[in-house]
């Protein structure tokens, strides 16, 4: 499922929506979920912290996910290298627009 989200993440007036290098089919796991970060805490903490350095390359201020596991492993890796780059899950970021505008 690649095009849903990014059409979501389109439709919000004022957002500039860009894209890291690796994405769809070529793009790789934060390696979080299933109990990858558990069993293999290296692999985690260095797949997260490779998607936040892509993302910081293309001069994007926030991540934005759909995955809870994503989102725990992003929001680790943010926390330990004090980084800027902002963090969001995609259907609270939609709230978040929607009751600004006073449609929710």
């Amino acid at each position: 499922m690649y095009e849903s989200p990014r059409n979501i993440l389109r439709k919000i007036s004022g957002l500039d929506f860009v894209e890291r290098g690796r994405i769809r089919e070529y793009s790789f796991c934060r390696a979080a979920g299933g109990g990858v970060r558990a069993a293999y805490p290296n692999l985690a903490h260095f797949a997260g912290t490779e998607r936040i350095e892509e993302a910081k390359t293309t001069g994007a201020k926030a991540l934005v996910t759909c995955c809870p596991f994503c989102e725990l492993n992003f929001a680790k890796n943010i926390e330990e290298k004090k980084e800027k780059i902002k963090l969001h899950d995609l259907i609270e970021l939609v709230l978040r627009v929607m009751e600004k505008k006073g449609t929710s």
